[in-house]
This record gives C-alpha cells, sequence and structure tokens, in this order.
C-alpha cells in the first residue's frame, strides 16, 4: 500500500525532455524581442539625427532675424517722448546763463595770460639789451685791457687714459635718455599758448544746445562731430541735471559710450562732493552745538560762583556789623 511513495524511474528523464523540447521556442522568443527593440532604437536615433539640423537652420535664422532687426533699428531715428523734450526745454534758459558765464570767464582768463605774456616779453628785451651795448663798448676799449688766450706748451700736455671710458659712458647715458627726449620732442609740439576763446551769441548758443540734443536721437551709425562733442561737453559741465533723464542718457550712451562714461564719472564725483559737503556742515553743526553746550555749562559755573561770592560778602558783612 506504500507504493506511491517510490519514485518512478521514468519521470524526471521524461520532464528534462520536455524542458528541452521548449527551450528553443523560448529562445526565439527573446532573440525576436531584442531585435525588435534594437531596431526601434536605430530608428528612433535616425529621427533625433534628421531632427537636429532643423533645429540648427531654425536658430541661425532666429539670430539673424535678430542681427537684422538690430541693424534696421540702428539706421532708423529714435522717437524723442514728451518728457524728454519737456526737460530739455526746461534747462535750457539755465545752459544759456550758465555758458554765457563761462565765456566771460574765459575771455577775462586770456586777457589775463596774454598781459603776463606781454610784459615776460618785456623783460627779456630789458635784460638783453645792456648785454649788447657792453658787448659793443668792449670792442671800442683800450688794447691794454684785452683779455688774451693763455697758451699751453705741447710738454704739458698729458693723455688721459680713461677719455675712452667717458666717451663710453657719455654713449651709454645718451642711449638711456633717447626715449626721454623722444617724449619731449612729443611735448613741444604741444602748444601751451593761450588760444582766444569762441565767444557765442545767445542765439548760436540756443541752436548749438537744440541741435546737438537732436542729434543724439538720430541713428546710431551717425557719429557726433567735433563740434557737437564739445558741445555735449559743455552741457555736461553746466547743466548736469539734464542726463538724468533715464531717455536722454540712454541715447548719450548709445551714440557716444565714451562720453557716458564721462558723464558717470562726472555725476559720481559730484555726489561725492555733496556728500563730503554735507558731512562737513553736520560736523560744524556738531562742533557748534558742543561749543554751545561747553559755554552753557562755563555760564552756569560762573553763575554758581558768583552766587557764593555775594553769599560770603553778606556774612562777612553780618559778622562786621555785629562786632560793632
Amino acid at each position: 500500500m506504500f507504493n506511491f511513495l517510490t519514485p518512478k524511474p521514468d519521470a524526471v528523464p521524461r520532464d528534462a525532455a520536455i524542458i528541452n523540447q521548449k527551450f528553443p521556442k523560448y529562445l526565439r522568443h527573446t532573440r525576436s524581442l531584442l531585435a525588435t527593440m534594437l531596431t526601434g532604437a536605430l530608428l528612433l536615433s535616425a529621427c533625433q539625427q534628421q531632427a537636429d539640423p532643423t533645429t540648427e537652420d531654425n536658430s541661425s535664422q532666429t539670430r539673424k532675424q535678430t542681427a537684422e532687426q538690430k541693424r534696421a533699428a540702428a539706421n532708423k531715428p529714435a522717437p524723442q517722448s514728451d518728457s524728454a523734450a519737456a526737460r530739455i526745454a526746461q534747462l535750457q534758459p539755465l545752459y544759456v546763463t550758465q555758458m554765457q558765464g563761462l565765456q566771460r570767464r574765459l575771455q577775462a582768463e586770456y586777457k589775463s595770460l596774454e598781459a603776463a605774456d606781454a610784459a615776460d616779453e618785456d623783460n627779456v628785451s630789458l635784460l638783453t639789451n645792456p648785454v649788447t651795448s657792453t658787448t659793443a663798448g668792449d670792442a671800442n676799449a683800450d688794447p691794454k685791457f684785452t683779455t688774451q688766450t693763455p697758451t699751453v706748451a705741447a710738454d704739458t700736455v698729458t693723455i688721459d687714459n680713461s677719455a675712452s671710458a667717458d666717451t663710453e659712458t657719455n654713449a651709454e647715458i645718451n642711449i638711456s635718455t633717447e626715449v626721454g627726449e623722444r617724449d619731449l620732442e612729443v611735448l613741444k609740439r604741444i602748444s601751451l599758448e593761450p588760444r582766444e576763446p569762441e565767444l557765442l551769441t545767445e542765439e548760436q548758443i540756443i541752436e548749438r544746445y537744440q541741435q546737438v540734443l537732436q542729434t543724439l536721437y538720430q541713428p546710431e551709425a551717425e557719429a557726433l562731430s567735433a563740434q557737437e562733442t564739445d558741445t555735449l561737453l559743455n552741457i555736461v559741465a553746466l547743466v548736469p541735471e539734464l542726463f538724468e533723464h533715464a531717455e536722454i542718457a540712454k541715447r548719450v550712451s548709445i551714440k557716444s559710450p565714451a562720453l557716458a562714461r564721462l558723464i558717470i564719472q562726472h555725476q559720481v564725483w559730484q555726489q561725492i562732493e555733496a556728500q563730503q559737503s554735507l558731512d562737513m556742515r553736520r560736523m560744524k553743526q556738531t562742533q557748534q552745538q558742543e561749543f554751545e553746550n561747553l559755554m552753557s555749562k562755563f555760564n552756569e559755573t560762573i553763575e554758581g560762583y558768583d552766587e557764593q561770592i555775594a553769599k560770603y560778602e553778606q556774612t562777612l558783612k553780618e559778622f562786621s556789623d555785629g562786632g560793632k
């Protein structure tokens, strides 16, 4: 009755045969699945490679369009806002007044320099004329007072062996100072003579003021002339508050970045000077307040001394009256 517990000898080989029959089918399915996945990956990479040139073409076209738009905007004049026009008109009278005062100061300085140069020329002529007359007098003087050139005997002349060394040293000095001499030659070309300032009428000042501010709104490709640059520098020096307007400051930075940097530096220095002036005023006020406090304490102390002295005098007077 325990026959079911004994294993059958042909059970294991039969199962192995079944597995061996089914394994090739599994292998074939796995190979087909791997082949399908590999084919899909290749197709996907091919699609991506085909899509990359299209993306690059689109980005290059976008860059070209942006560059063309910038060039087109640079070749077009910029519109002027109402606030900028109002700011320009508001500061025009102030600029005219400041410019006229600057011209008067420059003219006075030029005249004073001319007078100083004329005085120097007169002094030079006075110094050179007596020398000429003395020389002429010496030519007609008594021969016995004429100077004789001393003669040196040939046997007393000695040859210095250091002459060649001195020559080499002088040559080295000349070579080392060549750059300095060249710099001096360049400096000599710079004329330091005073130049008479250009005096403009009120109409000319207004015309140049309006012209240069209109030029700021012209296309970026059009450069500023020398006269316009000079006028802008005068405006920066005389009415720098004009460039506190954001639009005007932006136009200056577009037309002349170097001039815009100068304006920024000028405004920074103005802020530093204003802050220093404010600090000085505050320091003076603090010192004045401290001095007043000290003086009030001193006066209070003196008043206390006066009261004590009055009490002492009153006590002494009472003692003297009581003694009598």
